[in-house]
């Protein structure tokens, strides 16, 4: 899952998104990045908060441990329910298999080309409540 859906911030006010941009060393995700990426940035250095700023430097989010939690509201069942039915039909699903266990996916199998597997892990990243994806595919040597 992406930053994407941060709730906006447009009440936050100009001068917070001022002092943001000045702050030298400031923790911060863009909103691509994966929640994974968040909750470790949080939990390494003890923040409850993190601005999301996007590619120009301009704030438009604040995320917060709530936000990085309620991607566990979504059960192991649904997130692989969403892969096999979704995010595997670049292929044939017959051909992986997933697994799911405390938001934390393994994925197993030989996709037609490497590409293709490194599109379906991409992918797998961004489903709702994946915390982390195993990549276990049996990938053709060049």
């Amino acid at each position: 899952m992406t930053l994407t859906g941060v709730p906006d911030t447009n009440e936050v006010g100009h001068e917070i998104v001022q002092r943001v941009r000045h702050v030298q060393g400031v923790v911060a995700v863009a909103p691509e990045d994966t929640v994974e990426h968040a909750a470790q940035l949080m939990y390494s250095r003890k923040v409850k908060r993190l601005p999301v700023i996007d590619g120009r430097g301009h704030l438009v989010g604040i995320l917060s441990r709530a936000d990085v939690l309620a991607v566990f509201d979504r059960t192991d069942e649904d997130i692989r329910r969403e892969i096999t039915d979704e995010v595997t039909l670049l292929v044939d699903p017959q051909a992986f298999d997933v697994t799911v266990s405390g938001g934390i996916v393994t994925l197993t199998g030989v996709p037609e080309t490497n590409e293709v597997g490194h599109e379906i892990v991409q992918r797998i990243r961004h489903v709702q409540g994946v915390v982390a994806v195993r990549d276990r595919l049996s990938y053709l040597s060049s």
